[in-house]
């Protein structure tokens, strides 16, 4: 084993294992994906918003629709499956990864063997704590302000809510997770739930406000 490239894919290994983390997206993408269509389609489609134009409706066809993504963005869909934190509850997630199969090089060279396991916080280290919060429940926002006004590096995330509203009003950084990948990850169920490192594993904390 080539120990300068072992090392390398190790700590590549680690950085992806934690890209979940980075994952906290403020803003994903938004708007309709239009399928080809075929050229009579093309050609009634035209036809239509000739139609509309002639009619003054493009205008308010127009204006609907910057509405409903201006909507889509300002208020993302609720991630589903997340409920409120009913009775607090702590535990650890250890983000150790094995590697099933034996890594080689492009000479055939191994440079990990199957079996290895690492734990990505050996290399990278998570410097704040992630609070993951219903941004439509009341208690739940004044407890992030509180916790972020008093731990500035602390990100906040919402599973529901708008995170535009709350940008503005706190003049930082608030961000919605895109899809549930954090919450999927971490398999986290419940809010308010706090993402932090222990040592080496990372504790989630399930507060009941």
């Amino acid at each position: 084993m080539h120990p300068v490239r072992a090392t390398l894919l190790i700590v590549a290994t680690a950085a992806a294992i934690l890209t979940p983390v980075a994952r906290a997206e403020q803003l994903g993408t938004y708007g309709n994906t239009w399928e080809i269509t075929e050229q009579d389609g093309v050609e009634s489609i035209k036809n239509r918003l000739t139609k509309m134009d002639k009619g003054g409706k493009m205008k308010e066809f127009w204006e609907d629709y910057r509405d409903k993504q201006l909507d889509g963005v300002n208020n993302p869909q609720p991630i589903p499956g997340i409920s409120k934190v009913r009775e607090a509850k702590t535990w650890t997630f250890d983000p150790t990864y094995t590697f099933a199969e034996t890594a080689k090089d492009n000479l055939g060279n191994v440079l990990v063997p199957a079996g290895t396991k690492i734990n990505p916080l050996d290399y990278t280290q998570l410097s704040k704590a992630i609070v993951f919060i219903d941004g439509r429940d009341e208690a739940q926002v004044a407890y992030a302000k509180q916790r972020t006004d008093a731990n500035p590096k602390d990100k906040v995330v919402l599973v529901g809510g708008s995170y535009v509203k709350l940008t503005r009003e706190w003049k930082r950084p608030v961000y919605f997770d895109q899809r549930g990948i954090l919450v999927k990850h971490f398999n986290i169920k419940r809010v308010p739930a706090v993402l932090s490192q222990r040592g080496k594993q990372l504790v989630i904390e399930e507060l009941a406000l």
